[in-house]
């Protein structure tokens, strides 16, 4: 790989952590650092900031959840992305809003584990059809509002980042192709987290796939 990123895991069970250590290298990746819960991996981020963590969920003293939630807080540069045998919705979702780029079952083939890595790396996320899957289902209209009402809210400039937040372009990106500043961008994403009760670029993506403002 021209630019390997920098990897840390957090799992608690040791021979996993093994297991995804081997696993990584045969994908020409390199692990910078193992540990076996929320807490430790933090604390290494905050002093060493990692491209990418592998996020067990399930895991003493601090769980994946409450690490991911500190990681975006105090790292945000660091992207989470969780490896977890739990598969059920409400897991999921409570990842993605703590701010997850990816999630990948560790029974998974390791092709998946590959792109999400790839995904997160290139377009600062990776939604697969797992993700895309539970998602659809399961994120709906905010509370105590009608989505016709809210998609009337949106305004024209909003829809169009949200179409570009589909895509593989960087914010930087976008803002080029839209010919608005930045800071534009980051005042449209942020009404439509406000808008639409999100609170990630993947779940932004989901949104707009479900209601057919895009197509894929």
């Amino acid at each position: 790989m021209d630019s390997s990123p920098k990897i840390a895991i957090a799992d608690d069970h040791s021979l996993v952590r093994e297991g995804i250590v081997r696993l990584l290298g045969s994908l020409g990746y390199e692990v910078s650092y193992a540990c076996k819960n929320g807490k430790e991996v933090v604390e290494y981020c905050v002093n060493h900031h990692p491209d990418i963590v592998l996020m067990d969920i399930s895991m003493p003293i601090m769980d994946g959840i409450a690490a991911t939630l500190q990681l975006r807080q105090r790292v945000p540069d660091t992207s989470v992305i969780a490896l977890s045998m739990l598969d059920d919705d409400l897991t999921l979702i409570r990842m993605i809003r703590a701010g997850a780029k990816s999630y990948v079952l560790k029974d998974a083939p390791s092709k998946e584990l590959d792109e999400a890595i790839k995904g997160v790396m290139q377009n600062g996320y990776h939604y697969s059809s797992f993700i895309s899957g539970r998602l659809i289902q399961s994120l709906g209209a905010p509370v105590n509002e009608s989505i016709e009402k809210v998609l009337e809210s949106l305004s024209e400039r909003e829809i169009t980042f949200l179409r570009h937040a589909c895509s593989g372009l960087t914010y930087k990106e976008i803002a080029d192709r839209m010919c608005v500043s930045p800071r534009s961008i980051d005042g449209y994403r942020d009404s439509l987290f406000d808008k639409l009760g999100l609170h990630s670029r993947v779940e932004l993506a989901i949104f707009a796939i479900k209601h057919h403002l895009v197509q894929i």
